[in-house]
């Protein structure tokens, strides 16, 4: 194999978690793009200008740079049976995917590398997944159900991977820790000189009341039934242990994510370190815009992994 960068083009690419880790394996981004202007502001302060704030649904194929691998994590929400008349591509919901699949189809990439919500690969019983497969079947497809903690990420973290191959199947990287990395260790060192550890929502009296109750580990149902908020969601109110991974990083903001030992929800930065991203990485935007990128990015060692996997083919077929 010729010592070369492969050309990647980048869709939906937020604040480029996905992309990071691609470009830490080794791989060129040549091409990014998202709608979220305050995500592009992220994204371009710490990888790159290739970032262009578009809406993937007026993009023209002609305006997409040629390459050899399409990435990207396509929202997706209609998860709903498909009947004999609406299949799951055709619910609008699922436009984005369908945007997705149709920038593949025109561009016809070598390898491409679909991130999405587990429920893609089950919904249906798996007809969400055939009709994927049916739309791009020149492509060897592999898909799996992978777990950021397996891939030294301080986060239980479910994300369905879907890989297209032109040059041979490509199988998806197996974990290579022996013991989690757990939410102490994700926080090591941390301190307020650090860049969007002050980025945090300031909770209410009421909310520190109920931050009061709730042990490490533990969730909304600690709180005394009859001063206990509305909502029954098992992660409200979540408390971190310090000594286990933390759940999904979801909007902190909106779950109320706390603090293993303070009555405050997460910062940025705390986010980040969970999400497995360098401290020199730095979040910009308003403050809810932030805790919405870093709550919507793909864990940078989970990239970093399917990323190796990809070149680790590349250089056994000797592709060029």
């Amino acid at each position: 194999m010729k010592n070369k960068k492969f050309k990647i083009v980048s869709l939906f690419s937020g604040s480029g978690g996905l992309d990071l880790g691609f470009i830490q394996a080794g791989f060129d981004i040549i091409w990014a793009c998202d709608i979220d202007k305050s995500a592009c502001e992220t994204y371009k302060k710490n990888i790159g200008d290739h970032i262009h704030n578009i809406d993937i649904t007026k993009l023209n194929i002609k305006d997409i740079p040629d390459g050899d691998i399409i990435i990207g994590g396509s929202p997706c929400q209609g998860f709903s049976n498909a009947n004999r008349t609406n299949h799951f591509l055709d619910n609008p919901k699922n436009m984005l995917v369908k945007e997705y699949i149709r920038i593949v189809k025109g561009k016809q990439p070598k390898i491409f590398v679909l991130e999405n919500v587990p429920q893609i690969i089950t919904a249906g019983k798996g007809l969400f997944l055939k009709e994927i497969k049916d739309e791009l079947n020149e492509y060897k497809i592999t898909y799996k159900i992978l777990n950021s903690v397996d891939y030294g990420v301080a986060q239980e973290r479910r994300r369905a991977i879907i890989i297209g191959s032109k040059i041979g199947s490509i199988e998806h990287p197996k974990s290579n820790i022996n013991t989690y990395k757990t939410v102490r260790q994700a926080f090591e060192g941390l301190n307020n000189d650090i860049p969007n550890q002050l980025d945090y929502s300031k909770p209410k009296k009421t909310t520190i009341e109920y931050m009061k109750y709730v042990r490490q580990g533990g969730n909304f149902k600690d709180i005394p039934i009859e001063l206990r908020p509305k909502g029954n969601h098992s992660n409200l109110y979540k408390r971190l242990h310090y000594d286990r991974p933390s759940i999904t990083i979801t909007n902190p903001r909106k779950s109320a994510l706390t603090h293993p030992e303070e009555n405050r929800i997460l910062t940025i930065r705390e986010c980040a370190r969970i999400q497995s991203f360098p401290d020199n990485f730095i979040f910009y935007g308003n403050l809810a815009e932030k805790q919405q990128q870093v709550a919507n990015a793909v864990p940078l060692l989970l990239s970093y992994n399917i990323a190796l996997q990809i070149l680790n083919k590349i250089e056994e077929v000797n592709y060029e």
